[in-house]
């Protein structure tokens, strides 16, 4: 019994501490952005604003910055690539888990040893495939590299689904005469619905904060800016604003925040239930 609460204690104060480090840096960027300009290095250290401002939202929301055109942009391309994603990476796992081919396990570790190669490593390839499809400095040049950096995880994912299904319904649905296709869209993606929906927001959340890629491929105009790439313009504007880099980053953060919050107990049991079978 004694060791138990001492097990829980130690764990607890962990929890804690690894809170305090994660949540200190995004206490201290939501207290600057309601800073006025210029106050943000003020001695004494104001642990809160003493001067609650909301001057640096109406600046990234207005005409000079458009954040909210960043947030749409991010929206289209992750939303893209998620889908995108679910279904390549689908398929790919459906393939290995269900079908019987030669070098069907090789073939998957070579699909996750590709998703451990750095992106950073094939930038300067993807530009150039991006550039000879004609799409550099849009949202679709974007989202496609984001769709196969995303593919290796939400195979693996899938996949364990897929393996700890009985073949009896497969078997089944054959002899009632049903499609290849049928049954994998209407019975085997209904069952792994949560290795599918963790997957997705996992795709998701990895190319919503994407900066390279978006960076290269978007050639700096503002019309296709993601919010990486937005915020780091707030950043070199007028002399590093930070209040107005705070802000932009806060509002930027919303979505994600707001859809983790939602999902995350979906996220968490798609992510167990797919381990243990």
């Amino acid at each position: 019994m004694k060791k138990r609460r001492v097990h829980l204690i130690l764990s607890l104060l962990l929890a804690a501490g690894i809170a305090v480090f994660s949540l200190t840096p995004l206490y201290w960027m939501l207290i600057t952005s309601f800073k006025r300009p210029g106050t943000e290095f003020r001695l004494p250290v104001e642990y809160w604003p003493s001067n609650f401002s909301l001057e640096s939202y109406r600046v990234v929301l207005g005409s000079d910055f458009l954040v909210q055109r960043a947030i749409l942009n991010s929206l289209i391309v992750s939303s893209t690539a998620m889908i995108g994603t679910l279904l390549l990476g689908a398929l790919a796992a459906y393939a290995i888990a269900r079908l019987k081919f030669r070098y069907k396990i090789q073939s998957l570790i070579a699909i996750q040893i590709a998703g451990m190669i750095p992106p950073i490593v094939v930038i300067a390839p993807t530009f150039v495939l991006i550039r000879t499809l004609g799409l550099l400095g849009t949202l679709a040049g974007m989202a496609l590299p984001n769709m196969a950096y995303g593919i290796p995880l939400t195979t693996w994912l899938v996949a364990s689904y897929f393996a700890g299904l009985p073949f009896e319904l497969e078997d089944a649905a054959r002899v009632d005469g049903a499609a290849p296709l049928t049954i994998f869209w209407k019975i085997m993606l209904p069952l792994a619905a949560p290795g599918l929906f963790s997957a997705g927001v996992i795709a998701f959340l990895g190319s919503w904060g994407e900066f390279m890629l978006a960076f290269t491929v978007g050639l700096g105009l503002p019309r296709v800016q993601t919010v990486p790439v937005a915020v780091l313009s707030y950043s070199q504007a007028f002399q590093l604003q930070w209040t107005w880099v705070s802000a932009g980053t806060v509002l930027s953060l919303l979505p994600v925040v707001i859809l983790v919050l939602i999902f995350q107990k979906r996220v968490i049991r798609g992510l167990v239930a797919g381990a243990v079978q």
